[in-house]
């Protein structure tokens, strides 16, 4: 029995520290502190239907923030708006593989690069988590008008990625950057000056 609740225990502590760690921070405008959070990103299993025959189905993904760090009260916004701003999956049209590589710990992680759409003030560093999955590493944008003013979003820590598969809306950011850089146009479009 003691023998079957430690590798309960060991199992259970295992899988707390699969994933990714985040450290988010959010410039409203006019405010000279961030709001800031920190969490993990794990994935979801998939979902099985009742069909007989059995599609391959992505799993998601979980947010899990860190209360013991960041913005008091600001952690469920900020969550929020990461989950849009997120990549795990594999390469897209708009990824390219790029020649250097970053040390994480003792693992090198090949980098690869993102298209940004025109008209956006943004960049985005991605890494190779596993074979073929990409995960975002770094992102930064600016906007000239609108409440928020600055936002970044940096990978600070690699758990174990054993268990993290593509997730079924891992390329939500390409959406986010898009709807953007539709805005940025529309503004340009109307007459706003957007630098």
């Amino acid at each position: 029995m003691r023998a079957l609740l430690l590798l309960l225990a060991l199992s259970l502590s295992a899988q707390a520290q699969e994933g990714l760690r985040y450290r988010m921070q959010l410039w409203m405008r006019g405010e000279a502190q961030p709001l800031e959070a920190r969490f993990r990103l794990a994935s979801t299993a998939g979902t099985r239907s009742h069909n007989h025959v059995q599609k391959p189905r992505m799993g998601g993904w979980r947010l899990e923030a860190d209360r013991t760090q960041g913005t008091p009260y600001a952690q469920a916004m900020l969550l929020g708006r990461a989950e849009r701003l997120l990549y795990l999956a594999g390469p897209a049209p708009q990824t390219r593989p790029e020649p250097i590589f970053l040390r994480f710990g003792n693992r090198r992680l090949p980098v690869w690069s993102l298209e940004m759409p025109r008209g956006l003030h943004a960049y985005t560093v991605l890494v190779e988590v596993a074979p073929k999955l990409l995960a975002l590493c770094d992102f930064s944008v600016r906007f000239e008008r609108g409440d928020v003013s600055r936002v970044e979003l940096h990978l600070e820590e690699l758990d174990s990625t054993a268990g993290l598969a593509p997730a079924e809306a891992g390329t939500t950011l390409l959406s986010t950057l898009q709807a953007w850089a539709a805005e940025a146009q529309q503004d340009t479009d109307s007459g706003v000056t957007v630098h």
